[in-house]
């Protein structure tokens, strides 16, 4: 690629270079991650604002849960269109128009007075606010070395959790303070922060470089990665085990501030502290869960993630303090930074460079249906069973994942083995 992308000889790295991180981060790709952090900051305040603000009305479990749930249908909705749209147009003004819009829908959202008008506001905002995932994963999935595909994308995970983390801790402090609406009204400029910075990122970016990025090397690595089955096997295979992932994580999300508050009695300044941890630890943990499955291979890595992901949800449910809260918690986020970044880089490399981005809008679909589903799922078996049900449930898809991943997953030797290529490219 041109355009300003490649980084100087002295940022060129190989598969095993020691500069391959700081590359990474220097380059357009980390560019384009650090734009997203002021976006992402306003979804973790509305994760933590949006439960607190239901309860203040008094709604139902199961409105909660319905309500909550226009999250992941929102980018149910959009997603794969974010895609289609990137794939004929390029990827700077989708991605400019998505965030400014995602600003103004956090406006409506701060102005809403009722459960309906929140589900409807928060269904547009996050249609808004998706259009970074086919987008940006597109963009590093074909710009990055396969060497450091699965790296780079757990970076943009990393940004995603950390940002929405520090978003939610600080709006649990805020809110002890300022009235939640005040709050959502703030937070609606951030996306617009990011917007401008977009700009900036890909000012040089023209459409060759977004048709170009593909080489002999990516081809061959697909057909690895495939493990002789055709691309239906991998749509098919993907939508189940990403759609068990997202069940739990959309219902953590949406239950979690919940436990803390109305299982534990405990204050909303501890909810977010929850979910700062939550993404904090998770944030922390997906670039080395990256580089695992870069150099051990998909397939072990995404066992691995279901066990512990399984396990984490498992011990929410029995905890009874805040301490225990912490350590699932811990286990539940060091699940996510094993499977999931595999889990992208694998369906990354196992899609055609024609349409990729919309092959990727695919992708986030059969994550918004799992975020989707959590907390309809969680809401439903809280008002059956109690609170402390819905996180068994949670740990019963994260087992399911990693099952799916045990059977169906081809199993092959680690990326440093597995294709001989052309030399490593630069870090993009």
């Amino acid at each position: 690629m041109n355009g300003g992308e490649h980084l100087p000889a002295s940022g060129e790295v190989g598969p095993a270079g020691s500069g391959a991180a700081d590359s990474l981060i220097r380059s357009r790709s980390g560019g384009l991650v650090a734009a997203m952090v002021f976006s992402t900051l306003a979804t973790g305040l509305l994760q933590i604002c949006l439960p607190l603000e239901l309860r203040q009305l008094r709604a139902s479990p199961n409105e909660i849960g319905l309500t909550l749930a226009m999250f992941g249908f929102g980018m149910f909705a959009f997603e794969g269109l974010w895609g289609f749209v990137a794939d004929r147009i390029g990827f700077r003004l989708p991605l400019v128009a998505s965030q400014l819009l995602y600003g103004g829908f956090i406006v409506v959202l701060a102005r809403a007075d009722s459960v309906l008008l929140i589900a409807a506001g928060y269904l547009l905002a996050s249609g808004m606010m998706v259009a970074v995932g086919p987008i940006a994963r597109s963009y590093l999935g074909t710009a990055l070395h396969a060497r450091l595909r699965a790296t780079g994308l757990a970076l943009l995970s990393a940004q995603w959790v950390l940002a929405s983390a520090v978003g939610s801790g600080a709006g649990g402090q805020l809110i002890e303070h300022f009235p939640i609406r005040s709050i959502l009204y703030a937070s609606a400029v951030l996306p617009v922060v990011s917007a401008f910075l977009i700009l900036l990122v890909f000012r040089n970016l023209s459409r060759a470089e977004h048709r170009e990025g593909w080489t002999g090397d990516d081809q061959a690595r697909m057909e690895v990665s495939r493990g002789g089955g055709g691309l239906m096997r991998v749509l098919l295979v993907s939508a189940g085990m990403v759609l068990l992932i997202e069940i739990g994580a959309g219902g953590e999300v949406a239950l979690l501030p919940l436990l803390v508050t109305n299982h534990l009695n405990l204050s909303a300044a501890d909810a977010g502290t929850a979910m700062l941890v939550v993404g904090l630890v998770g944030g922390a943990l997906l670039v080395p869960g990256g580089s695992a499955s870069d150099r051990w291979g998909r397939k072990p890595t995404m066992i691995a993630g279901g066990l512990l992901t399984a396990a984490g949800f498992a011990v929410y449910a029995m905890a009874g303090n805040f301490g225990l809260v912490m350590v699932g918690a811990a286990l539940r986020a060091s699940g996510t930074a094993l499977i999931w970044p595999a889990a992208t880089a694998w369906f990354a490399e196992s899609m055609p460079r024609t349409r990729h981005a919309f092959y990727m809008g695919l992708f986030g679909e059969f994550e918004s249906l799992g975020v989707t589903i959590g907390p309809i799922l969680g809401g439903f078996v809280w008002s059956m069973a109690g609170i402390q049900s819905a996180f068994y449930a949670f740990a019963v898809a994260g087992l399911a994942a990693g099952l799916i991943a045990a059977v169906m997953v081809a199993a092959r030797a680690p990326l440093k083995t597995a294709v001989i290529g052309s030399p490593a490219s630069p870090v993009h």
